[in-house]
């Protein structure tokens, strides 16, 4: 399955977004620091989860399996699938 969301420069994050909704985002550690933040605002739960990955590919690979999860239980799927 290709991935639903696409990934943009924010400033001060890597965005990620299916279509034009802002589904979540990756921050770069802060100064001194080795850690990524994630957090995505659609979840199965209803509520944001939120985390913290050693690189920013770990980061956006929790945020991408989160809002597959969302979109399960939702009994959605990205535009263009099957």
């Amino acid at each position: 399955m290709s991935n639903p969301l696409t990934w943009r420069d924010d400033i001060y994050r890597r965005l990620a977004k299916s279509g034009a909704v802002d589904v979540g985002a990756v921050y770069p550690p802060k100064a001194g620091g080795r850690l990524w933040r994630w957090r995505i605002w659609l979840t199965a739960s209803g509520t944001k989860a939120e985390g913290t990955s050693g690189t920013e590919a770990e980061a956006q690979r929790r945020v991408e399996e989160r809002f597959q999860q969302f979109l399960t239980a939702a009994s959605l799927s990205p535009s263009g699938s099957d």
